[in-house]
This record gives C-alpha cells, sequence and structure tokens, in this order.
C-alpha cells in the first residue's frame, strides 16, 4: 500500500469516532501497527491531521520505563491517541497497568489480519477484552471498548474458509 494509502487508512477512522475526543469521560484511542516502524509512520501521521495530543509507545523507547506504573498514568493523562506496538500494552494489561474498560474507548488493529494463534493481537483480546461486559448505552465504563480492524490483506494465507472462522 502506498503511503497516500497508508495515511487515509490511518486518519479516517478518528475522523469517524471523533466524539471519543471531546466527550467528558477521559479514554484513550489505542492504534496498534505491528513493528515500530509502522507506529512512528502512523503516529506522524495522526500528529499531523489530529487536534489532540498523540503518543509512542514501542520497546525501542525506553524499554526499562515500561516497567513503571506511575509512567503509564503520565501517558494516559497527556495522550488521547496512544500508537504502540501490540507486546508493549500486552505486557501493561498483564501487569495491571493499563485497565481496558475504563481507560481505552477505542482500539485500531492495524494490519489486523495478524490476529491468529498466540499473536499479541489475539492474546489481548482474548486475555483482556472478551473478559470484559459488552458495551450498552446504559453503561459507562469497565466495558469492552469499540474495536476496528484494519487490513489490505482479509483473506490472509489465501484460506477462504479460515478467513471466516
Amino acid at each position: 500500500m502506498s503511503w497516500r494509502g497508508n495515511r487515509a487508512k490511518c486518519v479516517v477512522p478518528f475522523y469517524s469516532f471523533s466524539f471519543q475526543f471531546s466527550e467528558g469521560v477521559r479514554q484513550v484511542v489505542w492504534f496498534f501497527a505491528p513493528t515500530v516502524a509502522l507506529c512512528e509512520q502512523q503516529r506522524d501521521v495522526l500528529q499531523t491531521y489530529l487536534p489532540v495530543s498523540v503518543g509512542l509507545i514501542s520497546g525501542s523507547n525506553e524499554p526499562i520505563e515500561w516497567r513503571k506504573r506511575d509512567l503509564w498514568k503520565v501517558v494516559l493523562a497527556k495522550h488521547r491517541v496512544i500508537v504502540s506496538t501490540p507486546q508493549v500494552i500486552l505486557d501493561a494489561l498483564r501487569h495491571g497497568y493499563i485497565k481496558m474498560g475504563e481507560e481505552i474507548a477505542l482500539i485500531i488493529f492495524d494490519e489486523a489480519h495478524h490476529a491468529v494463534g498466540d499473536h499479541p493481537y489475539n492474546c489481548i483480546m482474548r486475555e483482556f477484552y472478551m473478559m470484559l461486559p459488552p458495551r450498552r448505552s446504559d453503561i459507562i465504563g469497565g466495558v469492552r471498548p469499540m474495536i476496528l480492524g484494519l487490513t489490505a490483506s482479509p483473506i490472509y494465507g489465501g484460506d477462504v474458509a479460515k478467513a471466516f472462522q
């Protein structure tokens, strides 16, 4: 996909969910990309087009520091959109540094076709997302965040039957 295509893939979902930035509840939009290079690219595009603070978290920037609960609090308070590799947040969720149902309003999975087997995308969904109650209009907080999966490869591996399981 071209840079222009990646830019559209990255920014269009945020226009669709821009109401999250003005709501009274303080939650973030979390944008996952499978590599640090893609995270940096998506963060740069989002910073250009969104009127809110966009943070970047990956194992390549301060990996030891991400083991500190206070750093996570600062990041969640400072940014409305966070772009990260999935393993970093999976570790933070497992350690209780982040509460998915309370602090995250929307999760966007770039390259969502990777969410199979033991990939961190799939682990996040299985271990944390599915453990929360479904969203309902009468419940605020403590529910599943909205999910958006982005892919240019809906038939991953060429197996149509497996793609729809």
